[in-house]
């Protein structure tokens, strides 16, 4: 039997949603524990996680670039990560000024998640064979063929249980897990007690896990190999690496399917006036 892991962060702990025949939706305190307690198991393949992997040295990342072509006119959910010593400053101010004195707080707010990655993966070498970065937007931009609205309404919620629903129906395993992941839905927004770490405005915390574990399932992403091909941003033969992560690739996984100018066209379909 295999398994995949999809992680989001969720204001206060990380959700972590398993693909595999007896699905899991559940939340863990910190990127250690997710590992300890789901990762490491042989059965689990591989673990995307929604948070920058891989710092620059100077500039931006060619990936956070290429995912904010990909999603277009929704290209703000795509944060632009600065330089490894901006992100390892531990006071705004200063953060900003080693930034050419431009810092969104949302990314600031940020920092301490990439960090607690960052740090867990330089030491753990069989951790940095397993997890990827992904991004949930360009996973359900791909699925649906960029038709895609706002996760901050009901409607957006709506949307993304249908895109599962679509993307896992020839699946007994993925559909089993849209089943679990939408009761959860279902429950949480009729105020059910789920789970006390997380909100009922943090629903589509869960989606956005679930769709990263349905994405490595699809792909059957495995554990790291020089050889491995799968769908990436951006999508070239030598991306940026990170030396302290033992040469990981600054990369966002997705599921493939349409390209980015077939995505772009499909939003101008959607959102035109």
């Amino acid at each position: 039997m295999t398994s995949y892991l999809g992680v989001d962060w969720a204001d206060g702990c990380w959700v972590v949603v398993e693909a595999a025949d007896e699905p899991i939706v559940t939340t863990e305190p910190s990127i250690f524990n997710v590992w300890q307690r789901h990762g490491k198991r042989a059965d689990i393949q591989s673990i995307l996680v929604d948070i920058p992997i891989g710092l620059p040295e100077s500039g931006t990342r060619a990936c956070d670039n290429a995912a904010k072509e990909f999603l277009s006119s929704r290209s703000s959910t795509v944060f632009t990560i600065p330089p490894r010593n901006v992100v390892e400053t531990d006071d705004y101010e200063t953060a900003r000024k080693c930034n050419d004195n431009s810092l969104g707080s949302q990314s600031w707010w940020l920092f301490p998640r990439i960090l607690e990655v960052d740090v867990f993966l330089q030491e753990n070498a069989a951790a940095r064979n397993k997890i990827y970065e992904s991004h949930p937007e360009i996973c359900y931009a791909s699925m649906s063929e960029g038709k895609i609205s706002s996760k901050s309404d009901v409607d957006g919620i709506v949307d993304r249980v249908e895109i599962l629903k679509e993307a896992t129906q020839d699946s007994e395993l993925l559909n089993s897990v849209y089943t679990k992941v939408k009761k959860c839905v279902e429950n949480r927004l009729g105020g059910a007690k789920w789970h006390h770490r997380i909100s009922k405005g943090r629903v589509d915390d869960v989606l956005d896990a679930a769709v990263l574990a349905v994405t490595a399932a699809k792909i059957d992403l495995q554990p790291r190999n020089v050889d491995a091909d799968y769908p990436r941003l951006p999508d070239e033969q030598n991306p940026e690496k990170d030396e302290l992560l033992d040469n990981i690739p600054m990369e966002i996984v997705y599921p493939g399917g349409l390209d980015s100018r077939e995505i772009l066209d499909c939003f101008h379909l959607r959102y035109r006036d």
